[in-house]
């Protein structure tokens, strides 16, 4: 029967299972719109071609994947000049990420990232607070379907500037384009030095000096997604804004790679901010953003569902647990020979302490006292190691003792003191 419902069981959860990818694909293309911002991703808001084009350029051996966190893996003083490169929607980068991300750059590497949430940490330790904006607090946006993007360096920049037009299944859909406002700038050496625009005015790439190192922060990711990296006019851009790395190895982190609001609740937390924003997306849509967390979630729905409908059924009442017998008669026997005492009655004491005697007999040495004859004595003497002659004489008191009819209070005593003598010395 339960190998049956074990069975069962297991059939709904697969076409569970089964009915939720058929959903989630729309039983056609397995990529979505999503900015997802993966290696591996071939759709079009994934990273695969920037990845595969700064692999290439690089020499095998000098293109490194970070994949654990930032402090663990990334060299802070590698042996030739390097380039550290983040591309996603949001970063997250603990103090040690940060600190261990400094010192790499301060020591005369490059650090490249494109993303819309800059990790409050980290921006707090480069932005200068010379200039107008007393701190640092976030990047800016307009919402449009497009924009145009160039450079500002007469080498790079260009006639007819890049066009970039965000596409999704809805032909309406407009998109977040962030930039750097123009108060974070000012003249001091060590601030940001624009690099690029959107739409003729607003900044969105800048380089930061830091030590003999320098940070360049891109503020719009989409940039070097597949959809416009398979563009001659969308890679020309790219390799532009990525050309301002040094010709050395390159460290990819794909660690680091946050949802942009999970990125915007850290760098609120970061700054000790009270979050009172209750019309922000709660923590499980960053679970339901991502495919293989959102099949895990979906999946624990299930099963617990299907668990559920199992249990409704009627079941047996709980048997309960019984304590077991507890045997008593020794503690009666010795109410028993305190009564005897009282009234004066030796020969039924005597009596009484024998049972009490061979009860200890048969529970701790397992041997039979219905007849005491030779073999018991030999049997008791060799268990308890106490001599036969012991043994015999407690036996022809009692036997003494029982043909009676009245005894002395001294052959009690003598009784008494035989039995509590095997008693000490027994083993």
């Amino acid at each position: 029967m339960r190998s049956k419902n074990f069975f069962f069981l297991a059939l709904v959860v697969i076409m569970v299972s089964l009915l939720i990818y058929l959903i989630s694909t729309n039983g056609g293309r397995a990529y979505t719109w999503k900015e997802n911002y993966k290696e591996k991703s071939k759709g079009p808001y994934g990273l695969t071609v920037v990845f595969k084009l700064l692999k290439a350029q690089a020499k095998t051996e000098s293109f490194t994947l970070l994949k654990k966190r930032v402090q663990k893996v990334l060299p802070t003083d590698p042996s030739e000049k390097s380039n550290y490169v983040f591309v996603g929607a949001g970063q997250y980068l603990d103090s040690a990420d940060v600190q261990t991300l400094l010192k790499f750059v301060y020591n005369g590497n490059d650090a490249f990232i494109a993303t819309q949430v800059l990790p409050f940490r980290l921006m707090s330790k480069l932005y200068p607070k010379t200039c107008k904006e007393d701190r640092w607090e976030n990047l800016n946006y307009y919402q449009d379907r497009g924009v145009e993007a160039n450079f500002l360096h007469p080498d790079l920049r260009q006639n007819k500037p890049y066009d970039f037009k965000y596409r999704t299944t809805s032909p309406d859909s407009i998109y977040d384009w962030h930039f750097i406002d123009r108060g974070y700038f000012c003249d001091d050496p060590d601030g940001f030095v624009a690099l690029g625009q959107i739409n003729g005015s607003k900044t969105n790439f800048v380089r930061i000096r830091y030590g003999t190192g320098h940070f360049y922060l891109h503020t719009n990711p989409l940039f070097f997604t597949n959809l416009f990296m398979i563009n001659q006019s969308g890679k020309a851009y790219a390799e532009a804004a990525l050309g301002h790395l040094s010709a050395g190895p390159v460290y990819w982190d794909c660690t680091s790679k946050v949802d942009r609001t999970v990125a915007e609740n850290m760098n609120d937390d970061s700054q000790g901010r009270p979050r009172r924003d209750f019309n922000r997306p709660s923590p499980l849509s960053y679970v339901l953003s991502q495919p293989p967390l959102a099949w895990a979630w979906y999946t624990l729905l299930g099963t617990t569902l299907v668990y559920f409908l199992f249990r409704i059924k009627r079941r047996q009442r709980i048997i309960p647990v019984l304590p077991s017998n507890k045997n008593n008669s020794l503690a009666f026997i010795r109410t028993i020979g305190r009564l005897y005492f009282l009234q004066n009655n030796h020969r039924q004491l005597v009596l009484q302490k024998m049972k009490l005697f061979l009860q200890f007999v048969r529970d701790r040495y397992k041997i039979q006292t219905r007849e005491l004859h030779e073999d018991f004595v030999y049997q008791l003497s060799v268990k308890s190691e106490i001599k036969p002659e012991k043994i015999q004489k407690i036996l022809d008191s009692y036997q003494a003792i029982d043909f009676s009819p009245e005894i002395q209070v001294r052959i009690l005593a003598d009784f008494h003191q035989q039995i509590e003598s095997f008693y000490k010395n027994c083993k």
